[in-house]
């Protein structure tokens, strides 16, 4: 956080009190997505050629299939996500961003009551 954020984040607690900040937290933890179905990642449509030499791919566009790519432990990895299964994919990564943002702003609550030093 640079130190334009901070002055912000300290405008804007100035005229909020303890007791609003804790029920915004409160607020903020009904609000989490389900836990259990967190995706992180993008998705992302590649143009594969199959291999038939009768096949329309092999002399234009390829066949369009869904991947998940994701980056963990150092290393890229790419999941081929069947057609089924995209809706459930993307909700999961909608969920990851959901709790991504709201973690961001339990973290600066959190912060606000450190600086008051009120943890009741």
């Amino acid at each position: 956080m640079n130190t334009t954020d901070k002055m912000n984040a300290l405008r804007r607690f100035k005229s909020v009190s303890s007791q609003e900040i804790k029920e915004r937290k409160t607020q903020l933890l009904k609000e989490l997505p389900p836990m259990d179905h967190i995706l992180r990642g993008s998705l992302i449509t590649r143009l594969v050629k199959c291999g038939k030499s009768t096949c329309r791919c092999s002399t234009g566009v390829g066949h369009a299939s869904l991947y998940l790519s994701s980056f963990y432990h150092g290393k890229t990895q790419m999941n081929y996500v069947p057609a089924a299964w995209e809706q459930w994919v993307r909700s999961g990564l909608e969920n990851y961003e959901v709790a991504q943002d709201i973690l961001s702003e339990l973290t600066e609550l959190n912060l606000e009551l450190l600086r008051r030093r009120d943890n009741e």
